[in-house]
């Protein structure tokens, strides 16, 4: 019995560890006619067909010395349906700003800037902006502008008519 428990041991010893080694030769490349795999577009039309969802509607309003601006700027057409609304306001006394600009120094007002973050829908030649915090802000609705036959927005109009131009997206800023 001992002897029977030896050899069922070293023949199941045997089928586990002695296996053949695998070879290493590659199967033979067989060469077909297929279609060329279609061309990526380059990285500059990329980069410039993204970078031209950014619109800005700049108002200027003077009294007296003061002149109070609002910038509004829709970012949109990044990371799905996402969107963000930059409002930039700040004042700046004009009979101060226009001595500094020709003698070469920086008059630098400070500014306050709004993000309202949120998404967008495009339908029949409109965008809506849903904001994120809809209970704070309200829902906007632009009007697209095309260049003429052409799929390129040119510009937008918000409910009010006012023109938002093409633009230069916000960029990080670090404050120290």
């Amino acid at each position: 019995m001992k002897n029977v428990l030896i050899l069922s041991l070293l023949v199941l010893n045997g089928l586990a560890f002695g296996q053949q080694k695998k070879t290493k030769k590659a199967p033979p490349i067989v060469k077909q006619n297929l279609p060329e795999p279609p061309k990526a577009k380059d990285y500059e039309t990329l980069i410039s067909e993204d970078s031209k969802k950014c619109f800005v509607y700049k108002a200027e309003e003077k009294k007296d010395s003061l002149v109070y601006v609002t910038e509004n700027l829709l970012e949109y057409g990044w990371a799905g349906s996402n969107a963000r609304l930059v409002i930039t306001t700040y004042n700046y006394d004009a009979s101060k700003k226009n001595p500094k600009d020709k003698s070469g120094d920086i008059y630098a007002p400070s500014q306050r800037l709004r993000y309202i973050d949120g998404h967008y829908k495009i339908e029949k030649n409109t965008l809506n902006f849903t904001p994120d915090k809809a209970e704070n802000y309200q829902n906007r609705t632009f009007k697209l502008v095309y260049k003429p036959k052409t799929q390129n927005v040119e510009s937008l109009k918000d409910e009010n008519n006012h023109p938002f131009k093409k633009g230069d997206c916000s960029q990080p800023t670090i404050s120290l």
